[in-house]
């Protein structure tokens, strides 16, 4: 929790969300469909809520497109992209990173064809 002074007066409590991917994965492995789907749900619910939302891929050394669709893509389709605005992602690995890249891009593609 950090404050924000937006004015003299004024104080603003912003709280952000760390939401730990190792409590939807397999070991050190993130595969499944539906626990991504799960994750994806606590992810929308903590947008509401909270200011930012820290995904946190400690202890996670493989990620699967299929976990991913629904926690990152499925997230820009409905939120569009500025939502990645308020995601942080930490800890992941370099080939996670690019994972979740494309899963990015994708959902980019897209959402820009469901807004044509």
């Amino acid at each position: 929790m950090k404050a924000d002074y937006t004015d003299k007066n004024e104080m603003k409590i912003i709280q952000d969300m760390k939401i730990e991917i190792n409590n939807f994965a397999q070991g050190d492995t993130a595969i499944s469909y539906d626990e991504g789907k799960r994750c994806y749900e606590l992810i929308k619910k903590s947008l509401q809520d909270k200011e930012k939302v820290f995904l946190d891929f400690a202890g996670i050394n493989y990620v699967i497109m299929a976990f991913l669709n629904p926690v990152i893509g499925e997230l820009i389709i409905e939120n569009g992209e500025d939502v990645m605005k308020k995601v942080e992602i930490e800890n992941a690995n370099i080939d996670i990173l690019k994972k979740i890249k494309m899963v990015q891009e994708g959902a980019f593609l897209k959402r820009t064809d469901l807004n044509e």
